[in-house]
């Protein structure tokens, strides 16, 4: 998680460690050479890794102006800035053109409603969907939605709110199931699940 520094001396925020769990889990970016589009790509730490490592393009959408143009800039000290767009919006609420892989990086759990925003994912028709969620497994799924509710009384105190949802894992995959994906590879940390679900075919 080594932070990264541009040539103009700004510091941009490292890749964190869930995130680097679910990119090992896309070891085949260069032999695919993927057209990707993130929802809720942030800074897109993983988003440009993937160019740097082969993706053909990629499509990154958050809602935060910081995080775009934080995006933008380590797309451009990256060197791969020609094959990167990045939009401030909602992703949930659009359908998006067509891509090879969607990711979800730690972006359901800051969204309140998982139907719609899987829903906007699935709309991109992609060949891969890859996400991060907290688990809502077992005891570790009890654990996180504790510790999630207890920071979300917390946040609501501050001006910068921003809640975090632990949705159910098992809905996530049926409804991945239903729309014709097959779980590819999975991944945890105490907390947190990665996986990989590429669709089946005809």
């Amino acid at each position: 998680m080594t932070r990264v520094r541009t040539e103009d001396g700004t510091v941009l925020p490292p890749m964190v460690a869930v995130t680097e769990r679910l990119l090992a889990q896309l070891d085949d970016v260069a032999d695919l050479r993927p057209k990707v589009l993130e929802l809720g790509c942030g800074s897109a730490a993983l988003l440009v890794t993937l160019l740097t490592r082969g993706a053909a393009a990629a499509d990154g959408v958050d809602l935060s102006p910081e995080a775009i143009a934080t995006a933008q800039r380590r797309a451009a000290d990256a060197g791969v800035d020609e094959r990167a767009h990045f939009e401030i919006a909602d992703g949930a609420r659009a359908t998006h053109a067509a891509h090879d892989w969607v990711i979800l990086d730690r972006a359901i759990c800051c969204y309140p409603d998982m139907p719609a925003l899987l829903g906007a994912a699935l709309s991109a028709n992609p060949a891969r969907v890859a996400f991060s969620v907290p688990t809502s497994r077992g005891v570790r799924g009890l654990a996180n939605r504790l510790f999630w509710g207890f920071e979300a009384r917390v946040a609501h105190l501050r001006e910068d709110w921003c809640p975090g949802y632990v949705h159910d894992l098992n809905d996530i995959e049926r409804r991945l199931t239903a729309a014709g994906f097959r779980r590819r590879s999975t991944d945890s940390t105490l907390l947190w699940y990665t996986a990989v679900w590429d669709r089946t075919a005809a």
